[in-house]
């Protein structure tokens, strides 16, 4: 192994503290190979041989390179057992040596899955002394933090795919019955206030969670929490460990009542980070109910969380479950319905299956209830900031105008096609005599069908938009009558561009099958448009949501004079 330490290491030895000098080993790695190129015993003598050869030689078991590292860190480093192994039966104490970022060779053995290692770390002498091993890792963190942790990915050759297999519990387990020291971890937080446990729950170590709870319940675990205020079940719960949260239901039964530091529980934190498997198992269970409606904080339900975050699966799911009320404000005094719709900008373009979208219809269809501070501020803005009504009345005649040539259009075309049918009619002097040469056509029938829908369609939008520019209409019955026509005007549109794709089938026929392709491949990207955004005719998603917010709120409008 060829390493790149300096020639002169540093020792513990000297009056005056830390002393360089040049060793006869080149460095601490020549140290373990030279124990691991040992034939037979010849590594255990070596060690033997250095201790007894005086001062000079066994010093060399204890200098340190540059970073701090001891030949028990290197050999630990490298994943040479057997030398840990001869290490700690020559010099034992060397195990309580930290490197200078504060890492111990056991926390090291720990995070890289080595039970042999930390077996032999934590050995206790022949006189029965329990080992000077150090247990600090980074950041706080302990030994069993990392055996909490720790797990190994192996690779299938036949399928191809990495298998995530947990480590077994043997190292957990060893730490745990090393003297007085290994229980005592278990309620050592790091930096973060995390336990073993929250990592052990973190890491869906189910085996490792069972092993600390088991003779341990004493310590109440799980009811210690992090610097977040969360507890090992709101853990769970935010990484989707649906197994585990049943075992610490099971074992403390009313631990799920706990609420972390921002008065969550576990169904808030499962909606917060959208773990729809948790969330079902919590809507299932009536055990749970009275997390249902609960508040945390900021006076947020789970279904506020669900419907400002727009997860459609996880509000669906809130929303089967009957006894969830949507008429709860939080406190900012906002419904969950208040949060969907100031979740969508007014004016911006949205995809039909955008998430926000599909919460905001979920609860409309419901009839989930709405207050008027949940109004976002530039609905607000087109409610109140028309100055009068007849401005408000000019805005509505102008869009009227638009929708009817529309509408108007289409009308026109799809009557036209009527009556220039594509192939033409049939003779006089033939049987069936003015009728279309190609009526019997799959593509022809299609073609009429179409057609007729585009003329229906657009001449009802049409007379719709008439009646919604008659002044003398209330307004609630204009704004109705211009809601339906925006319906009607994309769908007759729709129906003429098919009407179109089959007419140049029928001329084309069966010659030209490449063009007929791309003909109904054209006229299938030009639909797009109509359904990737919620865009209805002559109005935007904030446009028709105006409206639509116009129209609830008209009775609590007062015109500027």
């Amino acid at each position: 192994m060829h390493s790149d330490w300096p020639h002169t290491l540093v020792t513990d030895s000297g009056p005056h503290g830390m002393l360089a000098r040049p060793l006869r080993f080149t460095d601490v790695l020549d140290v373990v190979n030279s124990i691991i190129l040992g034939p037979g015993d010849g590594g255990a003598g070596l060690l033997r041989g250095m201790r007894a050869g005086g001062a000079e030689e066994e010093s060399a078991l204890r200098a340190r390179n540059q970073s701090g590292a001891t030949a028990l860190y290197e050999a630990v480093r490298h994943g040479r057992a057997g030398v840990v192994d001869l290490l700690m039966t020559e010099v034992p104490d060397l195990a309580s040596v930290d490197g200078d970022e504060g890492v111990s060779p056991l926390y090291l053995a720990a995070s890289t899955d080595s039970v042999q290692m930390v077996r032999a770390l934590l050995r206790p002498s022949q006189s029965g002394t329990p080992s000077p091993a150090s247990f600090s890792g980074p950041e706080g963190r302990t030994a069993l933090h990392a055996a909490a942790a720790s797990s190994k990915v192996n690779f299938n050759l036949y399928s191809r795919v990495d298998i995530l297999a947990n480590f077994p519990v043997e190292m957990a387990e060893a730490i745990l019955s090393w003297g007085p020291e290994g229980p005592t971890l278990l309620t050592r937080a790091d930096s973060s206030g995390s336990t073993p446990l929250h990592f052990a729950v973190l890491y869906g170590r189910l085996d490792v969670v069972v092993l600390f709870l088991d003779g341990h319940a004493s310590l109440g675990l799980a009811s210690i929490s992090d610097g977040n205020g969360s507890f090992p079940l709101h853990i769970a719960a935010m990484v989707e460990q649906t197994r585990i949260m049943e075992e610490l239901v099971h074992r403390i039964p009313d631990c799920y009542e706990m609420v972390d530091g921002k008065g969550r529980n576990i169904l808030h934190c499962a909606v917060e980070h959208g773990r729809e498997t948790v969330v079902r198992h919590i809507c299932r269970n009536d055990k749970f109910s009275m997390l249902w409606n609960a508040t945390d904080s900021g006076g947020n339900t789970p279904l506020h969380l669900a419907a400002h975050h727009g997860y459609p699966k996880i509000v669906i799911l809130l929303l089967k479950t009957t006894s969830v009320e949507t008429s709860i404000t939080n406190n900012d005094g906002l419904t969950a319905m208040d949060l969907a719709i100031r979740a969508i900008v007014p004016g911006r373009m949205y995809y039909f299956q955008d998430p926000h979208i599909i919460v905001r219809s979920c609860l409309g269809w419901l009839g989930a209830a709405i207050t008027l501070d949940g109004v976002h501020p530039l609905y607000l803005r087109n409610v109140y900031d028309k100055p009068t009504r007849e401005e408000a009345s000019h805005e509505q005649d102008m869009m009227t105008e638009s929708g009817i040539i529309g509408s108007v259009l289409i009308a026109t075309m799809a009557f036209g096609a009527a009556f220039t049918v594509p192939g033409g009619f049939v003779a006089d002097d033939h049987g069936h005599a003015g009728t279309a040469t190609l009526a019997r056509r799959f593509a022809f029938r299609a073609f009429v069908v179409s057609d007729t829908m585009a003329f229906l369609c657009s001449l009802t939008a049409t007379c719709f938009l008439i009646y919604g520019g008659v002044r003398e209409i209330p307004r609630a019955h204009r704004y109705l009558y211009n809601l339906l026509a925006s319906g009607l005007v994309p769908v007759g549109a729709q129906c003429m561009i098919a009407a179109f794709a089959f007419g140049f089938h029928l001329i084309l026929g069966s010659v030209n099958r490449w063009l007929i392709v791309l003909v109904y491949t054209l006229s299938l990207a030009s639909l797009l448009p109509w359904h990737l955004g919620s865009v209805p005719f002559g109005a935007g998603e904030g446009d028709m949501a105006s409206s639509w917010m116009e129209r609830t709120y008209q009775h609590t409008r007062v015109p500027k004079s």
